[in-house]
């Protein structure tokens, strides 16, 4: 792994297993069908907080079987479970 810029000692680094650009629902719904669980993160909580206030269904990009399929070779890669 190669920092983009400097990380002050003390950080919490952060990994992401699906396309944050996705929305709240098909990123959790991503990890739910890799095993991961219910994704109770700051950005989930967040986005479900105000879709459900806004009554909002829009949710982001897209999921595309292409983003998908590339998604999942990559995590299982970096997992060492291909």
């Amino acid at each position: 792994m190669i920092a983009l810029a400097p990380i002050p000692a003390g950080s919490e680094l952060l990994v992401t297993y699906v396309n944050p650009e996705l929305g709240v629902r098909a990123r959790r719904a991503q990890l739910l069908e890799w095993g991961f669980g219910d994704c109770r993160c700051t950005k989930c909580v967040e986005e479900a907080k105000k879709a459900k206030a806004k009554g909002d269904d829009e949710d982001g990009i897209e999921t595309s079987a292409p983003l998908y399929d590339d998604l999942e070779k990559e995590l299982k890669a970096g997992l060492g479970v291909m």
